[in-house]
């Protein structure tokens, strides 16, 4: 796996922020095409719209509570207004809006100063441009020259997110000259190209450092045949929308963590869509969501971030992850103890786990390093170990265990 592969693997968990025009309506990032809006109407109110609110500071500091280590942001969507100076390509941008200020080098900069990953985030498909549909090449070309201004004008980029090739048929792109912009600015830059809900996992091109699963199921992808071995990265919104929406349809906590590490199973990463406000701000609810995520990924961080895909197997949604000299077991469905007058008492079996080659000893939970009983079959590769319930007064969904395994 090539070494920028590596690192953004190491990243585990990201933050999805969609934020433009759309923002003003609370209804969700494809309101212009879903609400049938006016096109001539919606870029007048794109264009009236006063963005200088926006502080990246407080996406950052969503990130930093969540215990994300890098952002894909929406630099231009599907509506075709830009969040960056596009230096004279079209006036439909955020520097001819009311105070106008560069977003996107706002972000970048903030990513930069708080060692957070910037992923910028560029549809393909757009809904504004007369040439979309009049003159595709010419479009093609202003394609090209909006990302080449990505790539030069704000420092190093960690990687980027593009969106919208389902619109047109797989041919029709010229994706050697769009990939050959972002590796000759931006070598070491992530490429990402989003397959859909009906074309998950799908490697499209030899450029592609990591497919998607947007909402879905990571997969284990199998590379032995590919010149270049590849990533997967799940994109699943907090709610039913990306963009910020009248969506008070939030997923479990339970969904999130368990989406969370189904990801890391497959050494895949997490990237989760949030809701972003004009100012750059979380809604409350989601807030507390972020930050109850955040405790959890503190809790759990070196077994989520620096664990890898390993041989050892677990039964339904328990697996295993390992580092050179440590097993990490990731437990689903733990009760809480507490008395049967206060807490509804569920009992968990003993977890086995099989294919276990190493030795291991000193057994631990994470949440409270308390000792781990268990029992190894070193010859037949069992372990079985007693999932011991959390403690009154708390409960963190999915419980890990870590087991130093014996110098051999």
């Amino acid at each position: 796996m090539e070494e920028r592969i590596k690192q953004f693997q190491k990243r585990g968990f990201g933050l999805f922020v969609h934020y433009g025009a759309y923002v003003q309506y609370e209804n969700g990032e494809w309101v212009m095409n879903l609400r049938q809006h006016d096109p001539e109407n919606y870029e007048k109110k794109a264009l009236e719209l006063d963005y200088s609110s926006f502080d990246a500071k407080k996406v950052i500091h969503t990130a930093k509570i969540s215990g994300a280590k890098y952002i894909t942001f929406t630099t231009r969507h599907h509506d075709g207004f830009s969040l960056y100076d596009t230096r004279g390509l079209t006036d439909y941008d955020v520097m001819h809006t009311p105070n106008g200020k560069d977003i996107v080098k706002e972000f970048v900069d903030a990513c930069h100063e708080a060692d957070i990953m910037p992923f910028l985030y560029h549809t393909t498909v757009d809904w504004h441009h007369p040439d979309f549909d009049r003159d595709f090449p010419a479009y093609l070309q202003y394609l090209r020259d909006s990302i080449e201004i990505l790539c030069c004008h704000y420092g190093e980029i960690g990687g980027f997110w593009l969106d919208g090739n389902w619109s047109k048929p797989a041919g029709a792109w010229e994706l050697d000259a769009l990939y050959g912009i972002i590796r000759k600015y931006q070598p070491h830059a992530i490429i990402i190209n989003n397959t859909g809900l009906e074309a998950q996992g799908v490697f499209g091109h030899e450029e592609i450092d990591c497919v998607t699963f947007e909402q879905g199921h990571p997969q284990e992808l199998d590379c032995s045949e590919m010149e270049k071995e590849y990533m997967g990265e799940m994109c699943y919104p907090i709610c039913e929308h990306w963009g910020i929406a009248t969506d008070i349809n939030v997923k479990s906590m339970k969904q999130i963590l368990e989406a969370m590490v189904a990801c890391r199973r497959v050494g895949g990463n997490f990237l989760l869509g949030i809701f972003t406000k004009l100012d750059g701000s979380q809604p409350l609810l989601h807030e507390g969501y972020l930050e109850a995520i955040g405790k959890w990924v503190q809790k759990n961080e070196d077994a989520f971030f620096e664990g890898q895909v390993c041989a050892i197997k677990g039964y339904g949604k328990d697996f295993a992850l390992e580092t050179k000299d440590k097993v990490y077991l990731f437990l689903h469905d733990i009760p809480t103890w507490g008395d049967q007058n206060v807490i509804k008492l569920t009992e968990r079996q003993y977890s086995t786990f099989t294919n276990v080659q190493h030795e291991l000893k000193e057994g631990k939970w994470l949440d409270n390093e308390a000792s781990v009983a268990f029992a190894q079959d070193r010859e037949k590769g069992l372990l079985v170990i007693e999932p011991t319930p959390f403690q009154y007064g708390e409960s963190w969904v999915i419980r890990v265990a870590v087991f130093n395994k014996e110098n051999e």
